[in-house]
């Protein structure tokens, strides 16, 4: 599980041009929610999680 968040923590911190250490749990959540959005309006391939 914890190789798994490094990607998606990696792409929010690249986002966010900070270092994976400096995002807080809000932000991450943000990012969650920002892509589950994506996903439903523009489709799998627009989104960056592939579920």
């Amino acid at each position: 599980m914890v190789i798994a968040s490094l990607r998606p923590l990696r792409q929010i911190a690249t986002e966010g041009e900070r270092a994976i250490e400096q995002l807080t749990v809000k932000q991450v959540v943000a990012w969650f929610v920002k892509d589950g959005k994506i996903r439903r309006e523009q489709g799998t391939d627009a989104a960056f999680l592939d579920l």
